[in-house]
């Protein structure tokens, strides 16, 4: 059923084809017929034979008309379509006989747009007898070949606009030899074109047959990127929901103002940020980038996330965190993938920061009264690089209006077209732009900042960021 529902998806593109070819062949004989007329060249037969040219114009036209009219949606259409093109194609070699017999080629080219090898030979079979008849019926009808007439020696045509040399022909001035005439007619003029007509067609067949293993290897192709573009949606809604993303977070905590936001350079990211509380007492801060991108580093990311906040809550200081998860992502890594990590834990009554940093960017912190800046803190190797890694700690005592800022590299590293980078000191301009402002219009300022800088360049990596004001306790 669905190999039916391709083909006749296809069926309908095809029909539109040819509807516009033969608005095309309209509008080609229109144009030469009204030239004629106005008298720009002379074609024999249309002056003569209004008959003709409206012949030629008319069933064609009316075809498209009807298809257009039934939304290209009936079987029969595509048999309307062709026949009318093959009539029409057929009487104009019967008016040019010697000019245009190549002209069967037209509808065994279109039939090919269907993709249906069996059609394309049916078609060519029936044009190459249509344009048999409308060769022969040429001879008698079409115009003449001087090279078919035995004039006698002397003989001058001296003709006006009214005088062609059908005329001189049938007033008997000189001899029409027909059986000789259908002889050139049929060798000269029908199977040497036939033969170059032949190989067209055998290409066309050709291209039936592949065009149609096309639909239906580009058919599921599309189902195929459909089921993938759904599983992606789906990984990133399951991404979104493992990620907080509700704010406040902590809404009966007032001691801390706290924001996090992660934009993915794809449907799903690595980067990842983690906020729990250890206990009544401490907050625990994570933000970590993947190796990677997409659904391995999406997958890697959920299970380094995981690894990371158990360790902590088994009550793990942060090198030991990070010591015993770098243990377990070593244990059974063979992709060789790694994550960096900036790990804190902050007492919240005491303002207190424990941290410790597994090869992440350094954060960037603010005292009350002054502004954003460097903290060039120690760095350990990437967790799932060398299993024997030891990490050390260091501590940060935050007073109310002190402010932290931790990032992925896909801030500094944000690109624009020229390849230009955004780099630390834009982000530290960012900050201190709105250095006063809310840990959630914080965030907002440096995308904003990064958005205004990379311009229409693609987004290269994932772009996480996460803030912190102490408030500390009010008494």
């Amino acid at each position: 059923m669905e190999k039916e529902d391709v083909l006749w998806e296809n069926e309908i593109k095809a029909n539109k084809v040819l509807v516009v070819a033969c608005f095309a062949a309209v509008a080609t004989f229109s144009v030469i017929w009204l030239l004629s007329s106005l008298g720009v060249f002379y074609v024999y037969g249309l002056g003569r034979s209004n008959l003709v040219f409206f012949t030629i114009v008319f069933v064609p036209l009316i075809a498209a008309l009807i298809s257009i009219k039934l939304k290209h949606e009936k079987k029969w259409i595509k048999y309307m379509l062709m026949a009318s093109m093959m009539f029409a194609c057929a009487l104009v070699d019967v008016v040019f006989t010697y000019n245009v017999p190549l002209l069967m080629v037209v509808p065994i080219v279109l039939s090919s747009r269907y993709f249906y090898k069996m059609y394309t030979v049916r078609i060519t079979i029936c044009t190459f007898i249509l344009f048999l008849v409308s060769a022969i019926l040429g001879v008698y009808y079409g115009a003449v070949d001087v090279n078919s007439l035995e004039l006698p020696k002397g003989t001058v045509f001296s003709m006006g606009e009214e005088t062609w040399l059908s005329d001189v022909v049938e007033m008997g001035m000189v001899s029409y030899d027909k059986e000789l005439m259908l002889f050139n007619t049929l060798f000269y003029a029908y199977f040497v074109k036939l033969l170059q007509a032949l190989i067209i067609a055998a290409a066309c067949i050709v291209m039936s047959k592949q065009g149609r293993a096309m639909v239906f290897k580009q058919k599921e192709m599309t189902e195929k990127a459909t089921r993938v573009s759904t599983e992606l949606d789906l990984a990133r809604k399951i991404q979104a929901d493992i990620l907080q993303t509700r704010f406040p977070a902590f809404p009966d905590r007032k001691e801390f103002d706290l924001y996090a936001s992660m934009d993915p350079a794809r449907e799903v990211g690595g980067d990842f940020y983690d906020m729990f509380m250890v206990d009544e007492d401490h907050l625990c801060l994570v933000m970590a980038d993947v190796s990677g991108k997409g659904i391995p580093a999406a997958m890697f990311m959920m299970a380094s996330k995981n690894i990371i906040s158990s360790h902590v809550k088994f009550g793990m200081s942060p090198s030991e965190a990070l010591g015993k998860s770098n243990e377990s992502i070593c244990s059974n890594n063979n992709e060789d993938m790694f994550v960096t990590v900036w790990l804190g834990i902050l007492q919240i009554s005491t303002g207190r920061l424990t941290a410790s940093n597994a090869g992440h960017e350094y954060p960037i912190l603010k005292r009350a009264n002054n502004s954003f800046e460097l903290y060039k803190d120690k760095h350990g190797a990437p967790l799932g690089m060398f299993d024997d890694t030891e990490y050390t700690e260091y501590e940060l005592q935050l007073e109310p209006g002190d402010k932290l800022f931790v990032y992925t590299d896909g801030v500094p590293e944000a690109t624009r077209a020229d390849e230009e980078m955004f780099g630390l000191e834009r982000t530290l301009e960012a900050l201190n732009s709105a250095a006063n402002a809310t840990s959630r219009e914080l965030l907002e300022q440096v995308r904003k900042s990064v958005d205004e800088f990379v311009g229409d360049a693609e987004q290269f990596d994932d772009l996480t960021m996460l803030a912190i004001e102490y408030i500390g306790v009010k008494e």
